[in-house]
This record gives structure tokens, C-alpha cells and sequence, in this order.
């Protein structure tokens, strides 16, 4: 993959954050820039999105923000550094809209170009647990904003990151604790946990279509709970609601036999800019709130921002115990879904 939602949603999330009702970011007519980037190992390209502030005396914001070249600056360079080596990567502006991300419209804010500035994985080969420098720079070298990251190791199966293991059958129980366990890279601080479940619908003329449900099993997970090792559990019971909440019943008009494959489990982390980020954005979401969102940004000269890493690891083709297949076809949450 290019890329994924995880990084798309904060580079969305951080654009409204930081640009929705906030022209006076500009002081003295000066331009601030807004870069987000969350850059992995395993993507086969880098994106990384710089975009600025603006304001005028003159003219109404949301006639500024419908022209493009408010937006986006031109005659920069948008260079990644590997730090041991001193070795500079420039990356190429595009268009994401013609890359496969079309940009999301943000209230009066133009879609079209939706400029982004990358790299292939080929041309730079990120060292993992290595550091890069983000350096943002005019045409006539001036530094407009910088940050570094360190690359997130991604957990494997051959390291023996992850519990439960590649052969281990998953089983739910109703009451039972259902724990993942894992030990990321020193520098990957949240996590959220996926569980893709895979079957087929077979319809009365026994045609066969392969569907998935994606279930959210942690969110923003830290738990740590040794040294190196996080963990998270959730009761078995809220496997069967969320599948008999994300799958529709069995309808006697158009019935559907669905047989249950396997299960995909996957854990994204995160390094520590992600998790200020989040932390910050919750700080003041209270009922006693004032409603004012603190800005979090850890790019240089006052610049407005995130830059981070990330790494995916990814099991395919678990099995479930037989219990567990028996428990979604007969049990309240699940039955109503016809699984044989």
C-alpha cells in the first residue's frame, strides 16, 4: 500500500485543527506553514503535505480559500535527511488527486490541485529505528520549518512480536478476556488493534461473493504493562456484537448462506508526536470544557504541524475454534445472520 486511513485521517484531522477558523496564525503578513507527514518503511511511496496559512486585509477568507495558490507555496523544497548520514532526499510535488487521494472536501477549502510532495520507498529505502529530518526550505535556502522522527520498526512473526501466535486458533468466549499481546519497536507508543473477519454470501443461485468487516478492537491503545511489551483485551462477547451489529440479518426475501474463512489481525503503531497529538486534542473535550481545542504541532518556527512515523504488522488467515464458529451460529448476537 501507498499509503493508509491511519495516515490520512490525522493528515485530514490535523488540516481542520489547524486551519478551520484560525486566519490569524499570519502575523505581519508573514505566511506560517502547515505540514503534516507520518512516513513508514513499508509504504511504496512517501507523501508529504505542506501547505500555509493566509490572510487579508482586503479580500474575505472564503474567497481565499477557494484560490489554490492560497494554499500551497511555490519554489520550495521538501527534503527528508537521513541523519547518520547527512544524506539529503528531495521529493517531487504531485497532484494527489491523479496519485489515488483525492482530497476530502474541508468546508470552503479547495479540492482541486490537491498538491503533495513525494517519494518513492525505492529512491530513499527508510532505515527502520534510523532517524530522518523533515526540512522544509525556500529556493534560496532558507529553512521555513524541520522536524525529525524516527522510523518505526515494524513487528514481525519471525521475532515472535506478537501473542497470540501465527498457529495459535482464536477462540471468543462470552465471558473471557481475549488478550493481544505485543512488543513494538522502543519508539511505537499507540496502537489501535484490527480484527478483519472474512466470509462468503452464497444466494439462492449459489452465486459466491467473499466479504470483510473490519472491527476497531483498540483504539489509541498504550497500555503498557512490562518493559517493551503492551497489551490489550476486550470481553469475547463484544466480538459476537460487533458482528451481528456490521453484518445485516439474514432476509427471507433474498436469503444468503455465509460461511465464516479466517480472521486478518493487525496493529498499527505510532510514535510519540501521534500520541501528543491525540492526547492534546482530548485535553479540553470535557463537560466542563471551554470548547477550545489546544493545537499541538512539533515542527520548528512556529510552524503548524505533525510529522511522525509508522509500521504495520499484519497477520493473515487465522482460524477461530470450533466453539467459536458454534457460538456465531447459534448465539443471540449472531444467529440471525445464517452462518453454516
Amino acid at each position: 500500500m501507498k499509503s493508509n486511513l491511519f495516515t490520512y485521517l490525522i493528515f485530514s484531522i490535523f488540516f481542520l485543527a489547524s486551519c478551520s477558523n484560525e486566519f490569524e496564525l499570519t502575523e505581519k503578513g508573514e505566511d506560517v506553514p502547515i505540514v503534516y507527514g507520518v512516513i513508514s518503511a513499508q509504504d511504496t511511496a512517501i507523501y508529504i503535505r505542506v501547505e500555509k496559512s493566509f490572510v487579508s486585509e482586503s479580500v474575505g477568507g472564503k474567497e481565499l480559500a477557494l484560490d489554490p495558490k492560497n494554499l500551497y507555496y511555490d519554489n520550495i523544497q521538501v527534503v527528508l535527511r537521513h541523519e547518520k548520514t547527512s544524506k539529503d532526499f528531495t521529493l517531487v510535488r504531485v497532484d494527489g488527486n491523479n496519485e489515488g487521494y483525492k482530497r476530502v472536501p474541508t468546508g470552503v477549502f479547495a479540492s482541486s490541485p490537491n498538491y503533495l510532495y513525494k517519494i518513492k520507498r525505492n529512491d530513499i529505502n527508510l532505515i527502520p529505528m534510523d532517524d530522518y529530518k523533515l526540512i522544509v526550505k525556500k529556493s534560496d535556502g532558507q529553512i521555513l520549518t524541520e522536524a525529525s522522527t524516527p522510523i518505526l520498526r515494524a513487528m514481525t512473526d519471525a521475532k515472535q512480536d506478537v501473542n497470540p501466535k501465527a498457529s495459535a486458533t482464536l477462540a471468543f468466549g462470552y465471558t473471557a478476556d481475549f488478550k493481544v499481546e505485543f512488543f513494538p519497536d522502543v519508539n511505537s507508543v499507540i496502537h489501535d488493534i484490527i480484527l478483519t473477519m472474512h466470509y462468503r454470501e452464497i444466494d439462492a443461485k449459489g452465486i459466491e461473493l467473499r466479504k470483510t468487516v473490519d472491527w476497531v478492537a483498540g483504539k489509541n491503545t498504550s497500555n503498557k504493562v512490562g518493559v517493551g511489551n503492551y497489551s490489550h483485551s476486550f470481553k469475547g462477547i463484544n466480538f459476537y456484537q460487533f458482528l451481528g451489529s456490521a453484518i445485516p440479518a439474514n432476509d427471507p426475501a433474498k436469503p444468503v448462506t455465509r460461511r465464516f474463512d479466517n480472521i486478518t489481525l493487525k496493529i498499527v503503531s505510532g510514535g510519540q508526536p501521534i500520541k501528543n497529538y491525540i492526547s492534546i486534542g482530548q485535553i479540553n473535550l470535557g463537560i466542563t470544557s471551554s470548547g477550545e481545542i489546544p493545537v499541538y504541532s512539533n515542527l520548528s518556527n512556529g510552524a503548524r504541524g505533525l510529522f511522525s512515523s509508522k509500521a504495520t504488522f499484519q497477520r493473515d488467515g487465522m482460524a477461530i475454534t470450533n466453539t467459536t464458529m458454534d457460538s456465531i451460529r447459534n448465539g443471540i448476537y449472531t444467529r440471525q445472520l445464517n452462518f453454516k
